[in-house]
């Protein structure tokens, strides 16, 4: 990819975080898009509403994916979801 390129949604990554939902669902989330996808599918409050923008503005290049993936973390930790 050209430096001046802007990237899809789909190309920006971030380390990987595992959750494991309380029902026993695991999932490897690798960026902001993934992440905004697992967050449409929880309780919409709170630090999810956060980690929701953050993402989006990551996906947008508006914030680092690391800022977005710490508010991603911390959406986990606040609904008592396991994060490895």
């Amino acid at each position: 990819m050209h430096p001046n390129e802007i990237p899809k949604p789909t190309e920006i990554e971030w380390q990987p975080v595992t959750i494991t939902f309380p029902d026993g669902r695991v999932h490897k989330i690798c960026g902001p898009l993934e992440a905004f996808e697992v967050l449409n599918c929880e309780p919409q409050d709170g630090l999810y509403l956060n980690a929701k923008l953050c993402c989006r503005l990551a996906m947008e290049r508006k914030m680092s994916a690391d800022e977005a993936r710490l508010a991603f973390i911390a959406a986990t930790i606040e609904h008592m979801l396991k994060v490895v």
